[in-house]
């Protein structure tokens, strides 16, 4: 029997908008920075920034994913 050793106790959800008559070059750029590895490093280490804040959160494993 395999067993776990975290379970999942909330999800949360990041959502990018832009305007919908935003120029095309324009929502390219922003697409450009959300797929850029340097952008996902910087929330995470954004994210582990925030969780040291908060000592409670010790134990938590977070993940930073697509």
């Amino acid at each position: 029997m395999i067993r776990t050793q975290t379970v999942i106790l909330d999800e949360w959800q990041l959502t990018f908008r832009v305007p919908a008559d935003l120029p095309d070059a324009d929502v390219e750029a922003v697409r450009a920075v959300l797929d850029d590895a340097a952008f996902a490093a910087r929330l995470r280490r954004a994210m582990a920034a925030v969780l040291a804040a908060f000592p409670e959160l010790v134990a938590c494993r977070v993940t930073v994913s697509r």
